[in-house]
């Protein structure tokens, strides 16, 4: 699977990033497509220069921004009841900007809550402000950690290691409410 994801990379470059940041970004889409999955092996398969994570940081950024605007005029004119609207946005996503800028899906919330509540598209032109440098940092992270992580890829071990943290902390994260009234 990596040989083919290398394969990909190297026929669609930064257009192939930009299309799976962008469907990673939609709302609803985000949740079902690997666009992140899909990011971090551009960085993988990237040289590694400033330049090159950068430039992908950036190419990131415009495609969270293009999606940021889709959501946020999905929100605002594709609901047809003050109620449904009402019902719709949830508090998790819609509290902090600063959060929601750090996962494309969270985002995706965000901005379409923005747009629901009929609030200023303003808002979006901090998403590149936030993305590239986080997207930066992010990059040179996992590109320090290559080795490790394509080594390790055929293992189920770290897999299952990955995929248990993650539910552990999504556990949490999503009861910590109920966890506060006991």
């Amino acid at each position: 699977m990596v040989k083919a994801l290398e394969a990909l990379y190297q026929g669609y470059g930064l257009i192939g990033l930009f299309i799976a940041s962008f469907f990673e970004g939609l709302i609803y889409v985000g949740l079902y497509f690997a666009g992140s999955f899909i990011i971090l092996f551009v960085v993988l398969f990237s040289d590694g220069s400033l330049i090159s994570l950068l430039t992908v940081s950036i190419v990131v950024s415009a495609a969270l921004m293009m999606s940021s605007i889709v959501n946020y005029v999905l929100g605002r004119y594709f609901v047809m009841k003050t109620d449904a609207r009402k019902d719709l946005i949830t508090k998790k996503n819609s509290k902090s900007l600063l959060l929601s800028l750090l996962h494309p899906n969270s985002m995706a919330f965000y901005f379409f809550n923005l747009g629901l509540k009929k609030e200023s598209i303003g808002k979006i032109l901090l998403v590149p402000l936030v993305i590239i440098p986080w997207g930066f940092l992010l990059a040179f992270l996992f590109y320090q950690i290559k080795p490790v992580i394509l080594e390790n890829t055929s293992s189920p071990y770290i897999l299952i290691t990955v995929l248990l943290v993650w539910f552990i902390v999504a556990f949490i994260l999503k009861n910590r409410e109920s966890v506060k009234d006991i």
